[in-house]
C-alpha cells in the first residue's frame, strides 16, 4: 500500500508539474505574440522627422519653400541677443491628429534647437516633444544631431542618438528605444538642394519591447536613404530579442514600401 501511494504522489507531482510546463509554455509563447515586426517598424516610422529637419534648418528662405501642411504651424523664436544663432523652433500640430506624410496621424508640439547652420561642422540639433502623439500612440525622448564635418572621403557626417525613446501605446504597452547612427552624405553635398541627398546610415541600438524582453538592433547592412522616398531603398537591419532573431530587409534600391521579414529563418513581405 505504501508503495501504491508514492506511486500516486508520484503521479499527480508529474502531472501537476506538467500542467505549470504547459501553462508557462502557452504564456511564454502568448507574450511572444505580442510584439510583432510591424512594432518595431512604427517605432523606427515614430522617430524619423527628416520633413522636422528639413524645415528647422536655421533658413528662413528654407523654411519658406518647406511644403507645410494646413494643420502645422511653425514658431521661429527669436533671441533675445539679437543674434541669429542659435534657432529654436515650436512645430505646432494641434490638438486633433493632422494626417501627415504617408498617412500618418500627429498631434502636439515638437521643440527644436539648432546652435549653427546644420552644413557646419559642430552645429548641433536637439529635438523634444511636448505631449506629442504619433497615430495615436504617445512619443517621448530626446534626438540629438551632431555635424561630425567631413570624413576622409570628404562627405559630411552626423551621429544621431535617440536617449529615453519610448513609445506608449493607447492600451498601456510600451517599447523603449536607445541608438547611436552615424549618418554619412553620399550624394548631393555639391549642392544645397534636398532633392539629390543620399545617405548611409550605419549604428545600433537597444530597449524593452512590449513584452517586457530587452532586445538590440543593429545595421549589418548600412540603409541608404534618397530624398523623397521615406523609407530606406536597401540596407539590413537585425532585431535579437530572447534568442530569436529577426532581419529587416530594405531591398535592392528601389523606392517603394516593403520590407522583407526574415524571423528564425521564415520570410514574409511587409507593407510599410
Amino acid at each position: 500500500m505504501r508503495k501504491s501511494g508514492k506511486f500516486i504522489v508520484l503521479v499527480v507531482l508529474a502531472a501537476g508539474l506538467a500542467m505549470l510546463n504547459s501553462c508557462n509554455k502557452n504564456e511564454m509563447e502568448d507574450v511572444a505574440l505580442k510584439t510583432e515586426a510591424r512594432d518595431y517598424l512604427a517605432l523606427f516610422n515614430a522617430f524619423n522627422f527628416d520633413s522636422e529637419e528639413t524645415i528647422t534648418n536655421g533658413d528662413e528662405d528654407d523654411l519658406k519653400s518647406a511644403e507645410l501642411l494646413g494643420c502645422l504651424t511653425v514658431t521661429i523664436h527669436e533671441n533675445e541677443t539679437g543674434e541669429f544663432w542659435p534657432r529654436s523652433w515650436t512645430l505646432d500640430y494641434g490638438d486633433e491628429n493632422c494626417e501627415t506624410f504617408n498617412g500618418n496621424l500627429r498631434r502636439g508640439k515638437i521643440q527644436v534647437t539648432l546652435s549653427d547652420w546644420w552644413r557646419n561642422e559642430g552645429s548641433s540639433r536637439e529635438i523634444t516633444f511636448e505631449d506629442y502623439y504619433f497615430n495615436d500612440n504617445n512619443l517621448q525622448g530626446t534626438k540629438t544631431i551632431l555635424n561630425n564635418g567631413e570624413n576622409e572621403n570628404g562627405n559630411l557626417t552626423f551621429t544621431k542618438k535617440v536617449t529615453g525613446g519610448k513609445l506608449i501605446y493607447a492600451d498601456g504597452s510600451e517599447m523603449s528605444w536607445t541608438c547611436e547612427k552615424l549618418s554619412e552624405m553620399v550624394e548631393g553635398k555639391e549642392t544645397l538642394l534636398f532633392a539629390d541627398d543620399v545617405w548611409s546610415v550605419t549604428g545600433d541600438g537597444s530597449g524593452v519591447n512590449k513584452d517586457g524582453q530587452a532586445y538590440t538592433i543593429e545595421i549589418t547592412s548600412p540603409l541608404i536613404y534618397k530624398n523623397g522616398c521615406f523609407w530606406p531603398v536597401s540596407g539590413i537591419v537585425e532585431i535579437a530579442t530572447n534568442g530569436s532573431l529577426q532581419v529587416f530587409d530594405y531591398g535592392d534600391g528601389e523606392c517603394d514600401n516593403k520590407v522583407t521579414v526574415t524571423t528564425n529563418g521564415v520570410s514574409e513581405t511587409i507593407e510599410l
